[in-house]
């Protein structure tokens, strides 16, 4: 019976936040999709026997950091939604719940939402690994007549992942959402002070900043072929979420705008980003991961392009007929990080109302609002894209040096602008309209929001 209640009043919690459990669940399937397209084609060089080589070795080169990304992408969006539920699970605790019962309900509710996602992705991964298989076999690169293979061993690992994946970043999250005191619950929503960055999380970001480093400087040793992204492109994304880790603490340097003659709005939110560290390195870490990749595999590619190019055969090199596919595949992946980007700031502004009501009780107007968004929002995507910047040059900066002799990438200025404003643009795009929604709600009611 207590098990029934407890995943009677899991469903009841995610009806309550369906709009947060929604963006979980959207980020969880498009990961579930993005892993599923790289299954099915490791599948399918590994049951065709013949002409397999690239479909084996393209999921090889590329899987292994696509996990990486998408298994960030899961526990960042999962563990926002947590913490915005911080203030409700210690009043959870102040009516006698255990920390093990409220983790326990925690983990009902991210795999209520989870589950259904899981399912939903598969097809379209499936979709998705058919058609990067087309490129291969219009390039000339897979024999034609090759179809998608898809069985059940391949969608049982990646859905196992995506659940585990997700059901950990429960249990991680909620961690330390029991440990907060009971009484923290009846406190008003005033911004908390600021705390240092735990010692799990700086560890684990040194580690990956570590290990990201070591493949960029090991890619200075490859050979120049085939195999140098293997170690490049990795080295990035390592590097990427080892900032995205440590960005609250990016953040802090902020307060100098705090007292800059800027105008009130872009001091208030400047002074808001300080206050809620946590909670905006939650919203710039997939910013980070965004641009670095976006920047990274793009000039990594236009710089194999350029060499590809210089080749006075080029219609018998292997690089150029993959080209296209590479440009596919990255694609892909960086749709998906858009995608948590967008997820992680709608969920994040919509749980604002109550801090928006109060504004507008202070005799804040709605236009003044919008601007401290749009100040915020303009601020965490410029340090985004000075840390992502950093992941770039961690992959580029190598591979170009193997691949050219220069350690400047080949490719376009405007391509690195057009990334930039991109960031921008996705961090307006999200804010700006959830932010007028939360502020048709009178000032009053939106106080009593959850």
């Amino acid at each position: 019976m207590g098990r029934l209640m407890g995943w009677r009043l899991a469903f009841a919690t995610v009806r309550a936040h369906l709009g947060s459990y929604l963006a979980s669940a959207g980020v969880t399937l498009a990961g579930t999709a993005l892993l599923t397209a790289f299954a099915s084609l490791l599948e399918t060089g590994l049951a065709t026997g013949r002409d397999s080589g690239f479909l084996i070795m393209l999921p090889a080169i590329l899987g292994g950091w696509t996990v990486a990304i998408v298994g960030f992408g899961v526990v960042s969006t999962v563990s926002l939604t947590i913490q915005h539920r911080e203030r409700e699970l210690a009043l959870l605790r102040s009516i006698a719940a255990t920390p093990r019962q409220v983790r326990r309900n925690v983990v009902r509710e991210t795999m209520i939402a989870a589950v259904p996602a899981i399912v939903a992705g598969v097809a379209p991964g499936v979709g998705l690994g058919a058609i990067v298989l087309g490129r291969l076999v219009d390039a000339g690169l897979v024999a034609h007549g090759t179809t998608v293979q898809v069985g059940w061993r391949g969608v049982a690992l990646v859905a196992g992942m995506s659940l585990l994946t997700a059901v950990g970043a429960a249990l991680i999250s909620s961690r330390r959402a029991v440990s907060i005191p009971p009484v923290r619950a009846l406190a008003a929503a005033a911004p908390q002070p600021a705390r240092a960055l735990g010692r799990g999380r700086v560890l684990a970001g040194a580690a990956l900043l570590a290990v990201g480093l070591a493949l960029s400087c090991g890619t200075l040793f490859m050979e120049n072929g085939p195999l140098l992204s293997s170690t490049a492109g990795p080295a990035g994304v390592a590097v990427a979420v080892g900032l995205a880790l440590l960005s609250p603490a990016a953040l802090r340097p902020v307060r100098l705008l705090s007292d800059a003659r800027l105008g009130a709005t872009v001091r208030l939110a400047a002074r808001n980003l300080q206050a809620g560290a946590r909670q905006g390195g939650a919203v710039a870490s997939p910013l980070i991961l965004l641009v670095g990749i976006a920047g990274g595999t793009l000039y990594m590619q236009s710089t194999e392009d350029s060499v590809t190019h210089s080749v006075t055969h080029r219609g018998d090199d292997v690089s150029a007929q993959l080209a296209p596919v590479n440009y596919l595949v990255v694609a892909m992946i960086i749709a998906f990080t858009a995608i948590v980007v967008v997820n992680t700031l709608i969920a994040a502004t919509r749980r604002r109302r109550r801090e928006f009501g109060l504004l507008r009780l202070s005799a804040a107007t709605r236009r003044q609002v919008l601007w401290m968004v749009a100040a915020e929002g303009g601020i965490t995507a410029i340090l985004a894209v000075a840390l992502g910047t950093v992941a770039v040059a961690a992959t580029t900066v190598p591979y170009s040096l193997v691949k050219t002799g220069s350690p400047i990438a080949t490719g376009p200025g405007w391509m690195y602008a057009a990334i930039a404003g991109a960031a921008l643009l996705l961090v307006l795009a999200a804010t700006i309209p959830t932010a007028v929604s939360a502020l048709r709600v009178r000032p009053v009611e939106a106080l009593n929001s959850v």
